[in-house]
């Protein structure tokens, strides 16, 4: 379990994510000298003193809403196998709530921060345990005045980056109301801005054989280092495939693979002690995933007696799609009005966001559109979308949930499918 530094952990990892890729990205040559903090809304200086500025800022901490896994059975088992005394007090299981602020005095200086920001964190869905000790790392080395840095001396960063394991990030959209209460909370002026939720932070209480609040791992415990599509590992992970987990120990009496948070556990194809094959089942939702290896003691009659499991994981499921023009009107000059029709392997769950992407092929001037999906009633596998686009050919992609469904590449590297021609 991570300790209380994990919290000010993952805001210092999206921080400095931030900064670097700033250092990197040509937006800095038109904005020139911009700052990334991490500060209350209301400490930020506007209006006359305002300046570039990306602010990151913690502005709620709620439970996970699947912390039943935390079961009591499960804390007694970790106690038992890591020699530490049970505590009667369980972990917290938390979700990060962050509001992202781009502040700028020129005119489009705060929209180029902002779109600089949703680009950089839609990139990294998953921070993973390397990723946070590398920051952990160089965050304790570089300015050892901050308070951060003198609380980092007192731990081993590699095993606090271990215990955190992988956090996902997934952005909030709010409408104008949650907005509106939002900033009304934090009383200052509003600034263009976006939420986003980092999650699961597990925190453990102390005791005094262990002050630290750190559980080491124990020899027998599974540990996954590595989740990828087989063969290749640029390759995208879409329902039917093979799923490849790579790490230490993973070969048990019994082996089993918990996708997501579902309590049926999967037997998988191929275990080894350092990979496990599994074929993803047609009935997993596509987005950011979670997988755990779980191994089973069973007794004389077949029954599981204990289990013992491996730390959270995580990957993305990206939706593959087939499209069609179902309906188009020539009537306009410049626009077309037309529905695509969408079909989705594995299902989209009702409550899913879903985003329809149109990319014109042309060779020059080329266009893209974005079409937000209205929700739905029910889980569905065919979404009919309302379009109005120029007359033109365009590539077809979705996002579920940010998860991009994947383009074809003919043989001279040019996306050429799922495509469809509206006139």
């Amino acid at each position: 379990m991570s300790n209380a530094l994990s919290i000010a952990a993952v805001t210092a990892v999206l921080k400095v994510l931030l900064e670097n890729g700033l250092v990197s990205d040509p937006i800095t040559a038109s904005l020139g000298d911009v700052m990334v903090t991490a500060l209350p809304p209301d400490r930020i200086s506007v209006e006359a003193d305002e300046r570039a500025q990306l602010n990151l800022f913690l502005y709620q901490v709620t439970q996970n809403r699947n912390v039943d896994w935390i079961s009591q059975e499960f804390r007694n088992r970790h106690s038992r196998l890591n020699g530490t005394p049970r505590s009667t007090t369980p972990p917290l299981a938390l979700d990060l709530h962050y509001v992202i602020t781009a502040y700028g005095a020129k005119d489009f200086q705060a929209e180029l921060l902002l779109g600089y920001a949703l680009q950089m964190l839609h990139k990294t869905p998953v921070i993973t345990a390397d990723i946070i000790e590398n920051t952990l790392i160089n965050a304790s080395t570089t300015n050892t005045s901050s308070a951060f840095s003198q609380a980092l001396a007192g731990i081993s960063v590699s095993d606090l980056a271990e215990q955190m394991g992988q956090i996902k990030l997934n952005p909030e959209f709010f409408n104008m109301e949650e907005t509106s209460k939002l900033w009304s909370i934090l009383q200052t002026h509003y600034r263009p801005s976006a939420t986003y939720l980092a999650s699961m932070i597990l925190i453990e209480s102390s005791n005094l054989e262990n002050p630290e609040g750190f559980y080491m791992l124990p020899v027998s415990q599974p540990n996954i280092e590595q989740v990828i599509a087989p063969g290749n590992t640029e390759q995208l992970i879409v329902a039917g495939s093979k799923l490849v987990i790579r790490g230490k120990q993973l070969k048990g009496d019994v082996t089993r693979v918990r996708l997501g948070n579902a309590q049926t556990l999967l037997v998988p194809q191929d275990v080894k002690e350092s990979q496990i094959s599994l074929l993803i089942p047609p009935n997993l939702y596509a987005s950011v995933q979670g997988v755990q290896v779980v191994h089973l003691t069973m007794d004389n009659a077949g029954q599981p007696i204990d289990l013992v499991e491996s730390n959270v994981a995580a990957f993305v499921l990206h939706p593959t799609i087939t499209a069609s023009v179902t309906q188009a009107d020539n009537s306009g000059e410049d626009l077309r009005s037309a529905e695509i029709t969408v079909k989705f392997s594995p299902k989209v769950g009702k409550t899913q966001r879903v985003v329809l992407v149109l990319n014109e092929v042309s060779a020059t001037n080329s266009v893209a559109y974005y079409f937000p999906v209205a929700a739905r009633t029910e889980d569905t596998d065919v979404i009919t979308i309302p379009v109005k686009v120029k007359p033109g050919n365009y590539i077809v992609q979705v996002q579920v949930d940010g998860a991009q469904s994947p383009l074809h590449k003919n043989k001279t590297g040019e996306y050429d499918s799922p495509q469809v021609t509206i006139l």
